[in-house]
């Protein structure tokens, strides 16, 4: 069209007609070829959301998405509902010093500015004698707030801005947790439970504070624009009487107006919690293990990790029997790292047909990686790839046949390439899901040629972390395989970003210990605080596994489920070893109909089981029976003791839960165990968790 105009133009006389002149469907295309796409793009709802709902009165304007609402009197949130408590202890607000004295915002006022079922975005402001701020705020269906905010100088006034604070009170009994992004490989120091003195922190794009369920995420993108008084006291966490305060210290030093700052708020959990994870039973098919050598066949495209003695139908029939529900593929379905497409097709197609005849959905590996053994490498890598304020590139993987890869930045157009071909794959191959090897990550990079990193005042060059680039990648999986019944499941360690994290049916997190900080006395590297806060999912809405490196004898899947399965977590079973301990795990939670069960962790305020001695903790299911009689308890009882057995004493409230305790059982042994009054005998060897079945 744009041609066929421009020679319609062409005939007319050399410089007489003006512009206005032109027909408009000319001057529609040449605008719409010239301007940028909207820097806030409009979601597509999908379930298991709800639409968006918004009202508007007198004091604002108030906007509802599953299991969260949030109210906007001016510019900032005033009001954040979840979990069915209200978290803040006073509005979001914007504090600081201009012109020599505190900064008054003395009206403010907002807007509804469009709204349909999948988002709202509301224009808001507020001023004072020397200020204005205007706000767009966008809302959109899995309860994620993207605000961009400008300050600016009142009418005939020339302020000097010194400083502006960004501070979002919480209520404390709200915010016993945090987790932020990015951690330290070998370490949990990024979650935990917050310290008394609270936290100090340089810029993190991500931070987290809650309680184990429920919380608020504050993120940014990149410190553009910041100017904290030290760059390593960016972001304050300042518990403070019966508040938790959150302060991003944007500026401390004066700067020219109108400045811009972009920011979000994601309150969580982000949607409901799935019951019916523990029947996914998802089985790494690949065989992990510590210093396991790897056979390479010729015909390595069969999956060899998976299939290394070249019998695919047989290691299938054994998952099959063990109950497996799931089935994921590591890299080496493909012959190209994080590459959609493997060869020779007729292959891989009959072993994603061979799992579905036995029941098993099928995900593939997909990653963070791109590979010189790709076509687009010479057009395209350095373009797409992530770097570092010196231009390097960061190295990722290697693997058969011979390939480095290096860490692809999902901000460039290698993003929607991707996702085109893992949709094409998928209708050639026929997989169901998804599994994201550390592809959820929003990697700091400074690739400028995609757009990645900017200039500071001193002309350095430093990284942005594209959330939004990343959210887009993981909410166009979320429709690719959601509505089909697939699933995508992330791993993640280090990263629980919740604008991300929302679009996974279950991320898979501990990869960071994977060195051996675990053996011998895992709960230093990993207190419990830590795991509630990273490696649980109830507080984000989204079910987790647990990632366990063996290193026996100090290190193994079962000292793992006794850290975890206190948390309602599984061990992700790797290998047939594994897998053969956690089936009977999976077939006990099935016959006690744990999915349909109460859930009763050992943190709550008023426990229902407590025990000693205190190395032991017990968490536990509940099903009570019609009219309080009957009823079963399904109790998680684990000796947390490096290195001492214990005779455990439980204790058990059976009257709170309606069950009438009778028997007691071992529910992978059948061993009887001694129950009376409430009382239980559990013998337990260090770092070693029993179910007991109470009839």
């Amino acid at each position: 069209m744009m041609t066929q105009w421009k020679k319609q133009y062409r005939t007319q006389r050399a410089g007489v007609s003006p512009w206005w002149s032109l027909p408009a469907c000319f001057l529609a295309t040449v605008i719409a070829a010239t301007t940028p796409a909207p820097a806030i793009e409009s979601p597509q709802l999908i379930s298991p959301w709800t639409p968006v709902t918004v009202k508007t009165n007198a004091t604002g304007v108030e906007v509802g998405v599953w299991g969260r609402t949030h109210k906007l009197a001016n510019a900032l949130p005033n009001s954040i509902v979840t979990a069915g408590s209200e978290i803040l202890a006073a509005p979001i607000r914007l504090a600081g010093r201009v012109s020599g004295h505190p900064i008054a915002w003395k009206r403010g006022g907002n807007f509804v500015f469009r709204a349909d079922k999948s988002h709202a975005i509301v224009s808001g402001w507020q001023a004072g004698d020397d200020l204005i701020v205007n706000t767009t705020t966008q809302i959109e269906f899995d309860g994620l707030l993207r605000v961009d905010l400008v300050v600016l100088p009142q009418n005939k006034v020339h302020p000097k801005l010194e400083q502006l604070w960004l501070e979002v009170p919480l209520k404390r009994k709200w915010a016993s947790l945090y987790h932020y992004f990015p951690g330290k490989w070998g370490s949990a120091k990024n979650s935990g439970e917050l310290p008394e003195k609270g936290l100090v922190l340089p810029f993190k794009p991500f931070v987290w504070l809650g309680r184990e369920d429920s919380g608020l995420g504050w993120f940014a993108e990149s410190d553009k624009g910041w100017q904290p008084e030290a760059a390593d006291r960016a972001i304050e966490i300042v518990p403070q009487g019966s508040e938790v305060l959150l302060r991003i210290r944007l500026l401390d030093s004066t700067v020219r107006l109108p400045v811009t700052f972009t920011f979000g708020f994601q309150a969580t959990p982000v949607k409901p919690w799935a019951k019916d994870f523990h029947e996914w039973r998802i089985w790494h098919v690949p065989q992990l293990g510590v210093g396991l050598t790897l056979p390479v066949p010729k015909e390595w495209w069969l999956c060899h990790r998976a299939f290394p003695d070249r019998n695919p139908l047989a290691t299938l029939d054994r998952g099959a029997q063990l109950g497996v529900k799931t089935v994921v593929f590591h890299e080496d379905w493909a012959p190209i790292q994080n590459y959609p497409m493997t060869f020779p097709e007729a292959e891989f197609k009959r072993i994603v047909s061979n799992c579905h005849r036995r029941g098993m959905k099928v995900l593939v590996y997909y990653g963070y990686e791109f590979s010189p053994l790709a076509p687009e490498w010479a057009a395209l890598h350095d373009e797409i790839l992530v770097k570092n304020a010196r231009g390097n590139i960061t190295p990722g993987w290697y693997r058969p046949p011979e390939q480095r890869d290096f860490v692809v930045c999902y901000n460039s157009i290698w993003r929607d390439r991707l996702a085109d071909g893992i949709k094409q794959a998928r209708d050639r191959y026929g997989y169901d899901g998804v599994y994201l090897d550390s592809g959820m990550a929003p990697w700091g990079c400074c690739n400028e040629r995609h757009g990645c990193g900017y200039r500071a005042a001193d002309g350095t060059l430093r990284p942005t972390y594209p959330i939004f680039a990343v959210r887009q990648f993981m909410q166009r999986l979320y429709g690719m395989f959601h509505p089909r019944g697939g699933l995508i499941n992330p791993h993640q360690s280090t990263c629980c970003v919740t604008p991300l994290l929302g679009f996974a049916h279950s991320y898979w997190d501990g990869e960071q210990f994977a060195g051996g900080e675990l053996s011998g006395d895992p709960l230093k590297a990993l207190p419990l605080d830590a795991f509630r806060a990273e490696f649980m999912g109830q507080n984000y809405g989204v079910p987790s596994e647990f990632l366990a490196y063996e290193r026996p004898p100090q290190w193994t899947f079962d000292h793992a489920l006794a850290v975890s399965m206190l948390h309602n977590v599984r061990v992700r079973p790797c290998g047939i070893p594994s897998l053969e301990k956690m089936a009977p795990i999976w077939n006990v939670m099935t016959r006690f109909g744990v999915s349909k069960a109460e859930w009763h962790p050992y943190w709550e305020t008023k426990p229902l089981a407590t025990a000693q001695p205190e190395s032991v903790k017990v968490s536990l299911y509940a099903r009570p029976g019609a009219k309080g009689k009957g009823g079963r308890a399904l109790l998680v009882v684990s000796n947390l003791s490096a290195d001492q057995p214990s005779i455990a004493q439980v204790t058990v409230d059976f009257n709170r839960i309606g069950v009438t305790a009778k028997t007691a059982t071992d529910a992978l042994t059948r061993e009887a165990l001694s129950c009376a009054g409430g009382k239980l005998i559990v013998p337990l060897q260090p770092m070693r968790m029993r179910l007991v079945w109470v009839e």
